[in-house]
């Protein structure tokens, strides 16, 4: 086993890599905010925020929105289902880290631009050290 990473960095992989996972092909996932030029139309940004550590259990929420531009909400409910059945009770276990993640909520985020889609994913994660 190498180097351990910190456990951020190593909770941040498994959620790019499972991400990347569910987006359609020609899409992009980022951490914190999005590229300024070159996104494409259907993207994710994700970020993690760690709530509370008790007895070596670190609690962190992670929070994933999902943007498609258009008019047509089929195609950002569609991929908002897939992630959030994917996420829901995943167990993921890497060299560093047990990660397990529980679907919190699921809100429509309304854009001054009526053409931006965007839906709001967030999840209790629970993270143990090894």
């Amino acid at each position: 086993m190498s180097e351990p990473l910190s456990k951020t960095i190593a909770l941040r992989t498994v959620v790019y890599s499972e991400l990347t996972s569910c987006m359609p092909s020609g899409s992009a996932t980022y951490y914190q905010q999005a590229q300024k030029e070159g996104v494409p139309s259907t993207y994710a940004v994700f970020t993690v925020e760690e709530i509370d550590l008790t007895d070596g259990k670190y609690t962190y929420e992670l929070e994933i929105n999902l943007v498609s531009h258009g008019y047509d909400t089929a195609t950002i409910e569609d991929l908002a289902d897939a992630v959030q059945k994917h996420f829901d009770k995943l167990v993921k276990i890497t060299d560093y880290i047990g990660v397990y993640f529980y679907s919190d909520r699921r809100n429509n985020v309304e854009e001054e631009d009526r053409t931006i889609l965007r839906r709001r994913l967030t999840f209790s994660t629970y993270l143990y050290e090894r």
